[in-house]
């Protein structure tokens, strides 16, 4: 059982209930980890939690803040649960989780001028979300809509135990209601991506003011193969994760998953490419495979596979 109150979070660890209700809570176990692991875990990451109901919009909690997450950030102001409810709804029609324990605030400054938002990762490996302070009264802000962003964020504060980024943004740009961006987005998987997109890009430009003006003579067709060369290299590298994807979705299904994004959603990688290349008739055997080696496994099968059955005892939960 996990109870919310004033004096924050009480986790019933001998309840059997409490690991499938924490994943629906977005506290999702680690690939490899214990039930015993998973506790302290989450005990740890609750008592953080606490300690950043204390940040409010005085200097004291603005300092404090500053000093968790290693960046100024000026006065800030919690973002209230409706606001947070927005994206919940979001998250847990395609994931299956409302995720209320990460924290969340409109800071004063420190954000960029195009920026919408933002998640920090603590030193200590805990998320923090910001949000630009415009959204405080607006839905939508220059090409963002609050409640998506918040979505979008919220997804990467889950799936960061998983440490896996081939499918990090893939599943984050799944809130969107833009198919362009729910195709897109997972092109750009890491920082660099988004550089080294930009870069030959801004050199072309660069070149043709340059060539046009008549300051120098240049061919342009050297610069503009390599502005389409590396948007054609992401596009396709993009293609066979996709493809895996959806092959991976289509066997869960098959097997009765009522929601087989939010089964997707907890699994690395190589765990979907695995389920992906497994024939149909092994499947169910891979899965309780998996189900009885891995705490994660045997949580997201039972909500998303057998979610009218009771949970396993106990005992049986792998330790």
């Amino acid at each position: 059982m996990v109870i919310r109150n004033a004096d924050g979070w009480s986790v019933d660890w001998d309840d059997p209930n409490t690991p499938y209700e924490l994943d629906s809570h977005g506290l999702i176990a680690a690939p490899g980890e214990t039930l015993e692991a998973f506790a302290a875990r989450i005990d740890e990451l609750l008592r953080t939690r606490a300690r950043f109901d204390l940040c409010t919009e005085s200097q004291a909690g603005a300092e404090s803040l500053e000093a968790e997450i290693g960046f100024k950030v000026g006065a800030t102001e919690p973002i209230g649960a409706g606001i947070i409810a927005e994206a919940a709804e979001k998250t847990e029609k395609l994931f299956g989780f409302r995720a209320d324990w990460v924290p969340a605030f409109f800071p004063t400054r420190g954000l960029g001028l195009l920026w919408g938002g933002c998640t920090v990762i603590t030193d200590s490996g805990f998320p923090v979300f910001f949000l630009r302070r415009g959204f405080r009264t607006k839905r939508k802000w220059f090409i963002y809509r609050r409640d998506e962003l918040l979505a979008h964020e919220l997804c990467h504060a889950v799936r960061g135990c998983l440490e896996d980024e081939t499918y990090e943004e893939h599943f984050a740009y799944m809130t969107s209601d833009s198919a362009f961006r729910r195709w897109t987005g997972n092109c750009f998987r890491r920082e660099w991506d988004a550089i080294a997109f930009l870069i030959p890009v801004v050199l072309m430009l660069a070149v043709q003011i340059i060539v046009y003006s008549g300051v120098l003579s240049l061919p342009l067709w050297p610069f503009w193969i390599a502005a389409f060369a590396f948007p054609a290299f992401l596009i396709a590298r993009n293609i066979p994760e996709r493809r895996t994807f959806f092959t991976a979705r289509a066997k869960l299904e098959r097997r009765g998953f009522s929601n087989p994004d939010a089964a997707l959603f907890r699994m690395t990688a190589n765990e979907i490419r695995t389920l992906a290349r497994t024939p149909d008739d092994r499947i169910e055997a891979f899965l309780q495979e998996r189900s009885g080696a891995e705490l994660r496994w045997q949580i997201l099968i039972q909500r998303f596979q057998h979610p009218q059955t009771e949970p396993p005892h106990e005992d049986s939960i792998p330790e």
